[in-house]
């Protein structure tokens, strides 16, 4: 491409096309070259070619342009001015740029006579402008928002004279008429936020008189610090105002206008009233206005006290938005109306009221219907198991609904519309959801997730949450976020896992308990079965006891087997006796000590270590003895050497227990379970692995727990403890004496006394005694048969083979004694016992039954039984019972 500006030869033609006059001019002021592009003589070559350029100059001229000359060639940078120049009686006007060149001044010539003598006419339409000013009352005024100064000057016969004035703001629109005042700050509020040429009519009140004035921006200027600077014009038009003459025209217009409009005094006097006014309220055209009342037409208006509880409403200057129901009279299809009332000042102060009004009954009606949906949907919505939140996305996330949430429900719905998280939730959890919410802005993808957080309560909650993002033309995108509650649900499905888990696990348990049991019945009945065809076979009396002890010992191993099944019976059916009365802890571990001394393995020491004996609770004693007897009796099965100790002291409100040996300890890994039902961590060691767990449950049902510690090869302490209810020892010292379960404890050892310890009586007085009846009420041949051999030898024995058959047999017998079985056909013992107390109060019934638990024993006195023998029956009690009660 070929550039034409770039050619040397074209820079003539260019030249004189866009250059001034140039004028190259020496360091000593000579003129070296000239390019004219001006008709004017002093521009000519031959006048200025070769001289002294700053000698043809005047000398005012020249005095302003040689400094700037000299300051070019010194700092060799350009500079441009304005001059005047005044040759031959002609005045010009000149702008001269100077460039350095080489050593020299290139200087160029543009002139701008014509601009300056424009501009000398521009200040003479200025005075003439100012002149005009005057005649048209037309004043200047600037604003400066962050001074708040309302600066003015000019001829509008108002405030303003030649001289600039200020006044503030706030105490200028004290002048301005109170119903004026809200159109003056809007004006100047729009102003403020960006350019406005509108201009607005205002009224001033001053002097006593009210000027119409009209105000309109010609300038706006953001500064920097933020502050709004405003230029404009204001003229004063009261004389126009008050003199227009297109009123006609306004009440044209208003009178075709849909609205309902009317004017009336503080008086209810109607001063105008437009065509579709008078149409609604049936007034005729040709009516005087003067002589009707508002509150005789107006349907919602009955009285002049209502007229003036509507426009007391209104202040000077300002507006009332009102409803009228049912507002015509003589049109009850018409609901009501929406206005708005305006309090008006008439040039000579008086006051009226315009109302400006439109029916809005086909928009009540659609409203009605709305609502109808609206408290139908809020409803469902409301009683939705659901926390439901729609945010604003667009406005800092704010709330447009809520209705609750799981862990903030206390938050009124009406004060949370408007708020965001931040306020609702401590920092860091606003800042969470807030993320949580711009990811999805982001992504435009949902999420759904499960979260578990605590309530106020710290009460665990699980929540299902969804959150989703919105968009639609007809309104600002948002984020509905949707809880539900799933707690229990979630608690319920764990629960079943764990359920399940456990059920698998106790299957596997019981499997083994039942492989397990069946060893351990079948080992002491080997014993039994074994030794006893031996004793029926042996003929050595020393060798028959040694082998009846071996069988008694295995009965008693048998029978304790078969406790602890029904304990777990007991236990797994919600069903466990308990018999609470005053237990004095140092004699019950005396107890525990004698009962367990005999048993203690070889090597081994049982050790009772004493603490304060004046101890005494309310508790089951029975039950504490269970639980010691099981926990001593697995101390022994693992202890070879060493000791087993137990004890008791007082700590706070508790009762601690413990019982500590020196044995093989437990493994860390299975210290957990030691309490879990079925669970044996030796497989080598007799038992069924439900003393542990029968232990912890009913320290739990006493209200206590027990805990466990061990070291592998060193030993194992088992601590447990129970509510100290002691704070009343005297009570419970008097209870002990008293109670009868405190007296059976002792008769109870009375009856364990061995009967070769009993002092016989004398010779001559058993000759003399008849031998005692006992009536025997059992089913059963083979009990009945054990009982003939115990008891036959020493008493006269009558049989009954059921309930009913007993009470024939006791009319006829009148027996010294009843042995009564409680479980028989036809009649079971206890109602047996029950019918026999109303023959006779005074005959001895002791209760025998394989239903060996507490509330079997009290079952059985209240019925009016005298004692209780369990089964298998001891023939040793069996015979101390007996023997008590015949008063042998």
């Amino acid at each position: 491409m070929k550039r034409i500006l770039h050619d040397a030869d074209n820079a003539e033609r260019i030249l004189k096309l866009t250059a001034d006059t140039m004028i190259l001019v020496s360091k000593e002021g000579l003129c070296v070259d000239v390019k004219t592009k001006s008709d004017l003589w002093f521009l000519q070559e031959d006048y200025l070619l070769g001289k002294d350029i700053f000698s043809l100059l005047p000398l005012h001229t020249r005095r302003k342009i040689t400094p700037n000359f000299m300051h070019v060639l010194k700092e060799q940078k350009s500079i441009s001015k304005n001059y005047k120049l005044e040759l031959k009686g002609e005045v010009y006007y000149f702008k001269c740029i100077m460039y350095p060149y080489d050593d020299m001044v290139l200087c160029q010539y543009r002139d701008i006579t014509a601009r300056s003598n424009v501009k000398l006419q521009l200040e003479r339409t200025n005075h003439e402008l100012k002149e005009i000013q005057k005649a048209a009352l037309i004043g200047q005024w600037k604003y400066n928002s962050e001074e708040g100064i309302f600066y003015y000057n000019g001829f509008t016969k108002i405030f303003c004279t030649d001289k600039p004035q200020s006044i503030p703001i706030d105490k200028y629109m004290d002048y301005i008429v109170e119903e004026d005042k809200e159109v003056f700050c809007q004006w100047l509020y729009k102003n403020e936020e960006e350019f406005n040429e509108d201009s607005i009519g205002y009224r001033i009140y001053y002097e006593n008189t009210i000027f119409y004035l009209r105000i309109q921006t010609c300038l706006r200027e953001l500064r920097p610090n933020g502050s709004v600077y405003l230029e404009g014009y204001i003229q004063n038009v009261t004389d126009i105002q008050r003199h227009r003459n297109d009123i006609n025209i306004l009440t044209h217009a208003i009178n075709n206008a849909k609205e309902c409009i009317f004017a009336a005094r503080e008086d209810g006097s109607i001063i105008f009233a437009n065509r579709q006014f008078k149409q609604n309220h049936q007034v005729p055209e040709n009516q005087d206005l003067g002589k009707l009342k508002v509150y005789d037409l107006v349907g919602d208006l009955h009285s002049l006290e209502a007229w003036q509880r509507r426009y007391k409403q209104v202040k000077p200057g300002e507006s009332a938005d009102f409803i009228a129901y049912h507002p015509q009279k003589n049109n009850k299809e018409v609901l009501a109306s929406q206005g708005t009332l305006y309090h008006v000042t008439s040039d000579e102060g008086e006051s009226s009221y315009w109302s400006f009004t439109h029916d809005i009954t086909e928009r009540l009606r659609y409203e009605s219907q709305i609502k109808r949906m609206n408290r139908i949907m809020d409803t469902i919505i409301e009683h939705l198991p659901a926390g439901i939140v729609v945010k604003d996305i667009n406005n800092d996330f704010r709330y447009i609904y809520r209705n609750r949430e799981s862990y903030n429900r206390e938050i009124q719905v009406e004060n949370a519309i408007g708020m965001n998280d931040f306020d609702f939730y401590p920092r860091e959890i606003a800042e969470e959801k807030r993320m949580e919410d711009k990811e999805i802005v982001n992504t435009k993808k949902g999420k759904h997730f499960i979260l578990e957080v605590r309530d106020k309560n710290s009460k665990q909650l699980i929540l299902d949450k969804q959150k989703i993002m919105v968009e639609s033309e007809d309104f600002s995108p948002i984020i509905i976020s949707i809880e539900w509650d799933i707690t229990q649900l979630e608690l319920m499905k764990r629960e079943l896992l764990a359920s399940k888990e456990k059920a698998e696990t106790s299957d596997n348990l019981k499997s083994a308990f039942l492989a397990n049991m069946s060893h351990e019945i079948r080992t002491p009945l080997n014993a039994i079965v074994g030794f006893s065809r031996i004793i029926a076979e042996s003929e050595d009396a020393e060798e028959r006891k040694a082998y009846y002890e071996i069988v008694d010992a295995n009965n008693e191993r048998l029978l304790t087997l078969i406790n602890e099944i029904l304990d777990l019976s007991k236990i797994e059916s919600g069903i466990v006796e308990f018999t609470y009365t005053p237990v004095r802890l140092e004699g019950l571990c005396k107890e525990i000590y004698e009962a367990h001394t005999f048993r203690t393995p070889p090597g081994v020491d049982l050790i009772f270590e004493p603490s304060d004996g004046s101890i005494i609770i309310e508790s089951d004693k029975n039950r504490i003895f269970q639980v010691f007897s099981n926990l001593i009796g697995n101390a022994f099965k693992f202890t070879e050497k060493g000791s087993v100790s137990y004890g008791y002291h007082k700590n706070g409100n508790r009762i601690l227990f413990h019982v500590t040996d020196t044995g093989t300890g437990i493994a860390p890994d299975k210290v957990g379970k030691v309490f879990e039902r079925f669970m044996k961590l030796n497989n080598t060691a007799q038992g069924t692995g439900l003393g542990l767990s029968i232990c912890k449950t009913i320290l739990e049902r006493l209200g206590g727990d027990i805990t466990v510690s061990s070291i592998l090869g060193k030993g194992t302490t088992f601590s447990f403890w129970l509510p100290d209810t002691s704070s009343h020892p005297e009570t419970l010292i008097q209870k002990v004496t008293n109670d009868t379960s405190y007296q059976s404890n002792i008769e109870s050892k009375k009856e364990n006394i061995n009967p070769s310890d009993v002092i016989p009586q004398p010779a001559s007085a058993n000759k003399k005694k008849q031998k005692s009846t006992i009536l025997i009420a059992e089913d059963t041949d083979s009990n009945y048969d054990l009982l003939n051999a115990i008891l036959g030898k020493t008493y006269d024995l009558v049989r009954a083979r059921d309930g009913i058959e007993a009470v024939t047999l006791f009319n006829e017998v009148k027996p010294d004694l009843i042995l009564m079985d409680i479980k028989m056909p036809n009649l079971d013992g206890l109602e047996a016992t029950k019918i026999i107390r109303e023959l006779s109060t005074d005959v001895p019934i002791i209760a025998q039954s394989a239903y060996a638990y507490e509330y079997d024993r009290n079952a059985a006195v209240n019925a009016g039984c005298t004692d209780f023998i369990p089964k298998p029956i001891a023939q040793d009690k069996l015979k101390v019972i007996i023997k008590k009660h015949l008063g042998i």
